[in-house]
């Protein structure tokens, strides 16, 4: 199970992972797209703005100062059905003007005008009545403007005198920025950018307003303005600060749902797998429990078993001292069964909370001193010692006598199982704001820290197995925390190993 939910997890991480890497590609290659098209459409523009602006100069003056026809072209063409040849020619007319600046006859710029002139001249061969062979011709010519892109292939001095002039004159930030927003637009790249045209590596005046020189996030840069060799002095640059959270937008929906799914399915394994170790430990406590359980009743079984082979033995039938022996420890071992099974209920209807407890004013010193008498003889048996501090200035407490007295009785109990040679207990009590402490300290062996902290826990005992050198059935301290919580109070445990527990209890006083 864990090694699958890794692997989903891996595959997930690396799908998304994938998938940021992918989007960041197509991201890098529609800016690369947008910026080609801007710097494109820029230098169209303004080979397309001299050359209408060249245009309007030369068709406003009458005549040129002069004329010459270059890169002439001939095609000859003849058919003999109908004795025609054509010959056509091609060539290109280069004007030159004079234009002056500025309204000052006197100052003038050279200006170069490129016209293509088309000639077709047909020649026509004939007999007259004499036999005598002529020839008779007829010319068509027309000129015209040649296209912009011949012009560009003949001349170049449109980017020569442009690049004359500063960036900021030939190209407007605002108008770049329309372009930029534009391509972007068609790309689907909707995210905010910055933008700078720089000249040698230095910032020009053409830039976005919120341009700065230390720029975040990414950018990208494409050559402006490249000469007939493909050089540029100018390279513009766009960053995009929040690149990241574009990009990651984009899959962020299908990223999450892969994150919930996932957690989702963590979170159910984990809780699966608690659950299968919860059952396994449960199922361990309660094989102990009923192993426990099968060592209590047994003594008491056996022991009423030999009362019975006993009192039928026809020897002692007639002796009323034996047989009235026999059948008191047979009642004895009787109610100490039927008291394992009470006690077994009655934590089982606690828990279910079927049966309410009925709480009364009583004096907690007297519950202490009745717990004692109960023990008090089989401490003795051990050769053991317990001694009594009840200093509480106040004892009177709403609650149980018969549960609290099981409490302390119970407390006591484990003080002697657990105690090696001659049990010694201290029992004190004193008075706290509201409160009253009752502390049952032993020197028996003690417990470590893992124990601790599963004492309180049912079925729970320090030794597993089928035999234990000390007999319980594991529910005596669940149902001590259980009956002191119902009486509103608080229980804590201090032990070291080998070196004996106290237990403390604390219960609220009597509110009048």
């Amino acid at each position: 199970m864990i090694l699958s939910v890794g692997g989903i997890i891996l595959i997930q991480w690396y799908f998304i992972y994938t998938a940021i890497d992918n989007r960041e590609e197509e991201f890098s290659m529609a800016v690369k797209a947008s910026l080609s098209a801007v710097a494109n459409e820029i230098q169209e523009d303004e080979l397309l703005h001299y050359i209408e602006t060249f245009e309007s100069l030369t068709d406003s003056i009458a005549q040129p100062n002069s004329s010459q026809l270059g890169n002439y072209f001939m095609f000859y063409d003849s058919d003999d059905e109908s004795n025609l040849t054509s010959l056509l020619t091609f060539g290109i007319l280069q004007e030159d003007y004079n234009v002056p600046l500025g309204g000052d006859k006197n100052t003038t710029t050279k200006l170069t005008d490129l016209k293509g002139i088309a000639t077709t001249r047909i020649f026509k061969e004939a007999f007259d009545r004499e036999n005598r062979r002529t020839f008779s011709s007829e010319k068509f010519q027309r000129i015209q403007r040649i296209s912009s892109i011949d012009r560009a292939t003949f001349t170049s001095f449109f980017s020569n005198m442009a690049n004359t002039f500063p960036i900021h004159k030939r190209l407007e930030s605002y108008e770049l920025s329309g372009m930029l927003k534009e391509e972007f637009t068609i790309r689907n790249i909707d995210t905010p950018f910055e933008f700078v045209v720089l000249s040698d590596g230095l910032a020009t005046k053409v830039s976005s307003n919120n341009y700065r020189e230390i720029k975040s996030g990414p950018q990208y840069n494409i050559p402006i303005f490249v000469d007939n060799d493909g050089a540029s002095a100018y390279d513009l640059i766009v960053s995009f600060p929040k690149k990241d959270s574009f990009v990651l937008s984009s899959i962020i929906g299908v990223a999450s749902l892969s994150f919930v799914l996932t957690l989702l399915i963590v979170i159910l394994c984990g809780i699966s797998l608690y659950q299968i170790l919860q059952q396994k430990k449960i199922s361990e406590i309660k094989s102990d429990f009923i192993n426990n359980m099968s060592h209590e009743f047994k003594t008491p079984i056996a022991t009423i078993n030999l009362a019975i082979d006993a009192i039928e033995n026809p020897i002692n039938i007639k002796d009323q001292k034996k047989v009235s022996r026999y059948l008191k420890m047979m009642r004895e071992e009787n109610k100490r069964m039927q008291d394992q099974v009470e006690t077994v209920l009655m934590i089982s209807q606690l828990e279910r909370g079927t049966t309410p407890m009925e709480l009364t004013v009583i004096d907690a010193h007297e519950v202490v001193e009745e717990a004692i008498s109960h023990v008090a003889l089989i401490v003795q048996n051990r050769a053991g010692m317990i001694f009594k501090h009840l200093d509480a200035s106040v004892s009177t407490i709403n609650g149980n006598k018969n549960h609290l007295t099981n409490v302390i009785t119970n407390l006591l109990d484990n003080a002697i199982k657990y105690s090696d040679g001659s049990p010694v207990i201290e029992v004190r009590t004193w008075s706290e704001e509201k409160e009253i402490a009752i502390e049952i300290k032993d020197q028996g062996m003690g417990m470590d820290a893992e124990t601790l902290q599963l004492i309180f826990q049912k079925f729970y005992r320090e030794q597993g197995g089928n035999i234990h050198n000390i007999k319980g059935h594991g529910l005596g301290l669940s149902y001590v925390k259980k009956i002191v919580h119902l009486l509103n109070g608080t229980i804590h445990v201090k032990s070291k190993k080998d070196k004996g527990s106290t237990f403390t209890i604390k219960l609220p006083l009597f509110d009048s």
